[in-house]
């Protein structure tokens, strides 16, 4: 009876559980207790690749701050509305499983969620009335037939400010806080109407620096001495005089966000499902809707700022990073794609006017469908990072250190990028790079035989080219039929690093290019300059080449895995690099210009004779005998 009993007893408690299942949603929230989550306008945000294919300017940093104010978040244990397997709607309870907040400044979605979809009105969770309530600050005064205007005086926690120190950056501060991201300017001596401040204490002395998020953060006295004529005010600037930066101005239908664009109410406000997931339109007008699972986002039934088209009663909010356009490196393949393809192709198609396009096609299309999706275009953009990354992982491990550079290039580089060029030119794929392998109508057969030579595409016999430049075709193409074939490429490759590698370390520097040029009697002012350049912009290159490695390393143990990289969610540190190689990109012109003799510093003799002593390096450089001389094992290269 005792074994009996303990049956019943577990049964009674699957049972229980099942039923509690059924009647519970997990939920992971944004923040944790005792703070509520504030969206507010990055400070810094500088455009990445896409955005002329965006919804909406807006953007958003997520953050968890302190708010005495703010009602309580009862989303964790409220009664929601969710719907099932079947598309059904039921009533569940939110239950807390986790605490997460998002973090990806290339492409956070912020979606209102519904709770409820009844229209009763009696329930008080995030309700218009609360929605007021947790933005302390506000404007008033000023009636505009809206439910929030673009103008009036500044209250914070329903007093008025007093208008002592009051200036444009204190309005900046409010107007941004408010939605208005154009800002705006200031308004003293209770512009728009008498304000109470001789029975009640508002904010006094308020002094902004303009970069503040929230007029709160500002420095200001709690205590004033002011009267009722001396409220502060604002106008901020916006496309109209009366929209406002909260809540909807539409009645058409749609909803609209504070830069006119609009929003299907439908899309407006999602439902989760019975198992926690929920679907989020895109920001990119060219992509479909994507499908969180539970823990891939977060919900708050309170937040201060964010969106305001569409906010109305029984609403929470979802915070998540979008897939690929979060990434750094998915967003920038994307944007490539749609650069490549034509504008209304969803793929990418061979087209015999674009240089590259039936290669691209070859290469990247896995499924022989003869076109070009983005997940192909992902997979082979993904595949020549990997090869690069390979390259400068030198020690095979998998990682690359901090200390990663490029002032030795390995040989086998050299014939890694031969073979890439050759799957890429060599249309036909017969190993041999020659003219048929140029796109139709590139070139013209001036003598209508049939036949396109060499001597039509530079208009002159390739004997009647100067000597140097006849001895480096003759060096490469050893059978002189005007067609490069991937042996003769490789041979000729093969001789150049073997006459540049002077330690025998099968890798070149600087100062080994430099030393041969030099045995090629290249006078020595240029070897200089050769030096110089040399130096500066491999320095140049590795330190950008550092500061991405050091940026990805997100788990920072110092080796940057090729995963971290291509999950890298932050561009500011491309932002850093690229600005860095614009200013200090082009900082030896003369020295360059002395390189090869042009300029206005130099006449046409001048320039002549520079252009005829490279060329006399140049056929001293071929006509080494180490072009007939390498080792069938050299560096084992194959």
């Amino acid at each position: 009876m005792l074994s009996m009993g303990w049956l019943y007893l577990a049964a009674a408690s699957c049972l229980m559980a099942a039923v509690t299942a059924d009647d519970s949603v997990g939920v992971t929230m944004c923040c944790p207790e005792g703070r509520v989550l504030k969206l507010v306008p990055p400070t810094n945000s500088k455009p990445w690749l896409g955005g002329r294919t965006r919804k909406s300017r807006e953007d958003y940093v997520p953050k968890c701050v302190r708010s005495r104010r703010a009602p309580k978040d009862t989303l964790d244990g409220g009664a929601i509305i969710v719907t099932d397997e079947d598309g059904l709607e039921k009533e569940v309870v939110a239950k807390k499983t986790g605490v997460m907040l998002p973090s990806c400044p290339l492409a956070l979605r912020v979606q209102l969620v519904s709770l409820n979809m009844s229209s009763s009105s009696n329930s008080s969770m995030n309700s218009a009335n609360e929605q007021e309530l947790y933005k302390r600050v506000r404007l008033g005064d000023y009636q505009c037939g809206q439910r929030s205007c673009k103008k009036g005086n500044v209250y914070v926690d329903d007093k008025p400010v007093c208008d002592d120190e009051w200036d444009d950056d204190d309005a900046q501060v409010v107007c941004r806080e408010l939605g208005f991201m154009e800002g705006g300017y200031a308004t003293k001596e209770s512009y728009f109407g008498s304000v109470d401040l001789e029975n009640q204490s508002g904010l006094d002395q308020v002094m902004c620096s303009g970069r503040e998020s929230s007029l709160l953060d500002c420095r200001h006295e709690t205590f004033d001495d002011c009267g009722n004529g001396e409220g502060a005010g604002v106008v901020c600037y916006g496309d109209d005089d009366d929209g406002g930066g909260y809540g909807n101005y539409s009645s058409s239908g749609n909803s609209y966000d504070r830069y006119g664009n609009s929003y299907d109410d439908e899309e407006a406000s999602n439902l989760l499902t019975s198992t926690g997931q929920i679907t989020i339109p895109s920001g990119w007008r060219d992509l479909s809707p994507s499908t969180y699972k539970a823990g891939e986002f977060c919900m708050a039934g309170v937040w201060e700022g964010g969106p305001t088209a569409g906010v109305g009663e029984h609403q929470a909010i979802a915070v998540a990073c979008e897939p690929c356009q979060s990434e750094v490196f998915c967003s920038a393949v994307r944007e490539m794609f749609v650069q490549t393809k034509k504008e209304r192709d969803p793929e990418i198609v061979v087209n015999d006017r674009e240089f590259g396009s039936d290669s691209l096609v070859r290469i990247a299309d896995k499924n022989e469908d003869e076109a070009v999706n983005f997940d192909e275009f992902k997979a082979a953009a993904k595949d020549y990072v990997g090869k690069v990354f390979n390259f400068l992982d030198s020690d095979e491990d998998g990682y690359l250190d901090e200390d990663v550079s490029i002032k030795s290039l390995s040989a086998k580089l050299f014939l890694k990028a031969l073979d890439e060029t050759y799957l890429f030119l060599d249309v036909n794929q017969d190993d041999i790079l020659s003219v048929d392998d140029a796109p139709t109508g590139a070139f013209r057969d001036r003598n209508d035989d049939g036949k396109i030579s060499l001597r039509e595409v530079f208009r002159v016999s390739l004997i009647n080219l100067p000597a140097p430049l006849y001895r480096l075709y003759a060096t490469l193409d050893r059978d002189k039929n005007e067609k490069i074939s991937f042996e003769e490429a490789t041979n000729f490759i093969k001789g150049t690093l073997y006459v540049i590698d002077q330690n025998e370390d099968c890798s070149i520097s600087t100062d080994e290019i430099i030393a041969t040029l030099k045995e090629s009697k290249l006078p020595s002012e240029y070897q200089l300059a050769m030096k110089l350049l040399g130096d500066y912009y491999i320095t140049l290159a590795d330190f950008c080449l550092r500061k991405v490695v050091m940026a990805a390393d997100v788990d920072g143990d110092k080796k940057t895995s090729m995963a971290e990289i291509i999950a890298m969610k932050d561009p500011s540190v491309f932002h850093s690099v690229i600005n860095v190689a614009e200013k200090m990109g082009e900082p030896h012109m003369r020295t360059s210009e002395f390189l090869i003799g042009e300029g206005r510093r130099y006449s046409r003799d001048q320039s002549e004779a520079v252009q005829e002593m490279w060329l006399n390096v140049l056929y001293d450089f071929v006509d080494n005998s180490k072009y007939d001389s390498v080792p069938d094992n050299f560096c084992q290269l194959e």
